[in-house]
């Protein structure tokens, strides 16, 4: 069969230097025309893979990791492995299967944690930028800081929580070998009812720190809990007047909770006796100025499982240096306090530790290392500035499926590089005369160091029991 429109040539658009090439059509293009061309596979047109959910720990684009001291005293092999780490923490790095460990160095950070491997050279992973994870040159989501503020210092854990999840160990062998054998069960068999949380909120008077402190946090923090209704009624409340050391006592042994909110002062005294000051360092005052002693504490309530928030002077430790010279005059009460407490060394307190390392260990502490500030709670509006903690408490922890307490948190210390932008651009407006510049750069550094100086002691992947 011949076909009228058939070509007897084909000219292709292509230039040697002479004529477009033509040729005539080969006797057999007829076969190739009507032959069934191969078809490739058709391609997948896949969508970007969705983000790992950052409360899988265990998942190694998640990734938990340990932090350490350097020891250049031990071979590189026995530095990845952790030879240096009490046994407790071994055990822990040998469940987490495939978990990093980092070496703090003072000459590298805060630009670099150093991992070592068994099986390659050593490596500093730069925490800005570091894709996430355990696999080789990467970094965790979570991170564990084994040991206490003079070895692996505050500033260490202020840094590292403005990018990771971040807790910290500051144990004896006892309490951590407690601590650990139940958080490598997740608590199970706890006896700690997330349907009954305690929020205790001291008010001396309305001219009082403390008052603010109940108006921004306690408060609201219970109100939200009172708002769920598979807490509602189990909440006990216990703010302003009778905001007693009894009362926290006796709601503890009554609901058992999972949360504790605690807003208070720390003690920070006596100024004139450092061994005795030290021992007091940070315990919750109540309303009548009397101290909640954790002897009399564990002795009637043991923590077992449990959250506990408290925010409270030095509730969490102290630190050698206080970042707050030259805020008041020399000789002030404001200055006396701020030099009495640095005078005691980087520490962590006493109370978290006990609770922490008790028969039947708290499961987190989230507190303040230094005393905090009036400023740092409202703004100059009138606004509170708590969003991030209330919703931390709540809207966070109590999720369906709780987020771990590290990732709780992280909202509120993303806003540490918001502040000090805004203290930077502060600056920026006093050189140029604007009325009001040098009380903003006051507020959003004091606002910021505030937030660094909040700190999670515990494992950062620790979640409450879900509700129900």
């Amino acid at each position: 069969m011949t076909d009228p429109d058939w070509p007897e040539n084909l000219t292709v658009n292509a230039w040697t230097g002479a004529d477009a090439p033509t040729s005539q059509v080969d006797s057999g293009a007829m076969g190739w025309a009507l032959s069934r061309p191969e078809t490739p596979a058709s391609p997948q047109n896949l969508a970007a893979a969705e983000p790992a959910d950052l409360r899988d720990w265990r998942r190694p684009e998640v990734g938990w990791g340990l932090v350490l001291p350097e020891n250049e005293t031990l071979s590189v092999a026995d530095r990845a492995a952790a030879a240096d780490a009490p046994a407790a923490i071994r055990r822990l790095l040998a469940d987490r299967a495939g978990a990093p460990v980092f070496r703090y160095r003072p000459d590298t950070f805060p630009r670099f944690l150093r991992r070592y491997y068994a099986d390659r050279p050593a490596q500093d992973v730069e925490l800005a930028a570091a894709p996430r994870g355990t696999a080789p040159g990467r970094l965790p989501w979570y991170l564990l800081l084994s040991g206490g503020p003079t070895i692996l210092p505050w500033s260490v854990q202020y840094v590292l929580n403005t990018c990771a999840f971040v807790g910290r160990l500051d144990l004896d062998d006892a309490g951590l070998e407690r601590y650990v054998g139940c958080l490598l069960t997740d608590w199970q068999g706890a006896g700690c009812h997330p349907e009954k949380p305690v929020v205790w909120g001291v008010d001396h008077s309305a001219s009082d720190i403390s008052h603010l402190m109940r108006q921004g946090i306690a408060d609201p923090v219970a109100d939200r809990l009172a708002g769920d209704s598979q807490i509602g009624a189990g909440l006990h409340r216990i703010t302003g007047n009778g905001a007693s050391a009894a009362a926290l006592l006796n709601a503890l042994a009554d609901a058992q909770p999972a949360l504790v909110v605690t807003t208070s002062h720390g003690m920070t005294g006596p100024l004139n006796d450092l061994n005795l000051m030290g021992d007091h360092l940070g315990l919750l005052v109540d309303d009548g100025h009397a101290l909640l002693d954790p002897g009399v504490l564990l002795a009637r309530w043991q923590p077992d499982g449990a959250i506990w928030y408290a925010h409270a002077c030095c509730s969490a430790g102290s630190d050698a240096e206080t970042r707050y010279k030259g805020l008041v005059p020399a000789g002030s009460a404001v200055e006396q306090v701020l030099d009495g407490v640095a005078a005691l060394g980087a520490r962590t307190a006493p109370f978290p530790r006990r609770l922490l390392g008790a028969e039947k260990p708290l499961r987190a502490f989230i507190g303040h290392v230094e005393p905090t500030f009036d400023w740092t709670l409202r703004a100059e509006t009138g606004q509170m500035l708590t969003t991030s903690l209330k919703e931390a408490l709540y809207d966070h922890l109590y999720r369906a499926r709780p987020e771990p307490v590290g990732m709780a948190f992280q909202d509120f210390y993303r806003e540490v590089g918001r502040l000090f932008t805004v203290r930077d651009q502060a600056e920026r407006d006093f050189n140029k005369g604007k009325p009001g510049a040098a009380a903003a750069a006051l507020r959003s550094r004091l606002t910021a160091y505030d937030h660094q100086n909040l700190v999670i002691l515990g494992d950062p992947t620790a979640a409450l029991p879900p509700l129900g």
